[in-house]
C-alpha cells in the first residue's frame, strides 16, 4: 500500500466485499469510517484530498487534476478572487501549487522542530 492509498483509507469510507489485490488491481477495501466521515456525511461538507509529498514527490495525480479543474472553472466563470502578489505573472495553477507546496514544507518543518525540541527536553 502506498501513501496515497493509506490516506484514502484514513479519510474516506470504502465499500466492498473482496480484499484489494495489488498485483491485479482488483477488489475493494473493507468498509470503514474515515477521519472526516462526520464532516463529509453528517455535516455534508465538501472535502478534496490534495496530497503533496514534501520530500521530492510533488502532488499526487488526482491533486494535479483537481487544481487544473479549479483553474478551468475560474477561467470559465471569470471569477478568481485570489489575491495575487503585485506584478505577479503566475497562472492560477502555478500560484496555488506554489502556495500549497510552501505550506506543506513549512508544516513538516514545524513538526520536525517540535519533535526535536521534545526530544531535547527529554535528555
Amino acid at each position: 500500500m502506498n501513501v496515497y492509498e493509506g490516506l484514502l483509507l484514513l479519510l474516506y469510507m470504502f465499500r466492498g466485499q473482496r480484499a484489494f489485490d495489488h498485483t491485479t488491481g482488483q477488489g475493494y477495501v473493507k468498509s470503514q469510517r474515515g477521519h472526516y466521515h462526520d464532516g463529509i456525511f453528517t455535516k455534508r461538507n465538501k472535502f478534496n484530498l490534495l496530497l503533496h509529498e514534501t520530500f521530492g514527490g510533488g502532488f499526487s495525480p488526482p491533486a494535479v487534476a483537481k487544481i487544473n479543474r479549479l483553474a478551468r472553472k475560474a477561467q470559465r466563470s471569470g471569477v478568481d478572487r485570489t489575491a495575487y502578489p503585485p506584478h505577479s505573472r503566475l497562472s492560477f495553477v502555478s500560484h496555488h501549487a506554489e502556495r500549497i507546496s510552501i505550506a506543506s514544507v513549512k508544516g513538516v518543518n514545524r513538526a520536525i522542530l517540535d519533535r526535536r525540541a521534545k526530544l531535547a527536553s527529554e535528555l
